[in-house]
């Protein structure tokens, strides 16, 4: 079973979409370019949730736990899509009193 991330994330999600292509550049201007692999397109989020301490602790618990295992998200164009936490992008602030924002990054994934 693969896992879903319920929390609904905040203020201004970012997507970057990337495509893994091969490029060839001739001497005469002319460009060749081919796909690289059967998912050479991908995307990766900025994302942001801000909450009490105790519930950003099982959010970022999540987060910790999917660096190398998909999970289900529905992205903010309301696509279900695999994805896992890029590692080393998970970072907490505490603005004050109990309150923090998480900001992380999800980058697609193609196999659970």
């Amino acid at each position: 079973m693969v896992d879903k991330f319920k929390w609904r994330t905040m203020g201004n999600p970012k997507c970057t979409d990337s495509s893994n292509i091969n490029e060839a550049r001739f001497g005469d201007g002319y460009t060749q370019l081919s796909s690289n692999g059967i998912n050479n397109n991908s995307e990766t989020w900025d994302l942001t949730y801000t909450g009490e301490k105790e519930e950003i602790a099982k959010v970022r618990a999540f987060l910790n736990s999917h660096v190398i295992n998909s999970f289900k998200w529905i992205n903010p164009y309301g696509e279900e899509k695999l994805y896992r936490v890029v590692n080393q992008s998970i970072e907490s602030e505490f603005v004050g009193g109990k309150v923090v924002s998480l900001t992380f990054q999800f980058t697609q994934s193609f196999a659970p």
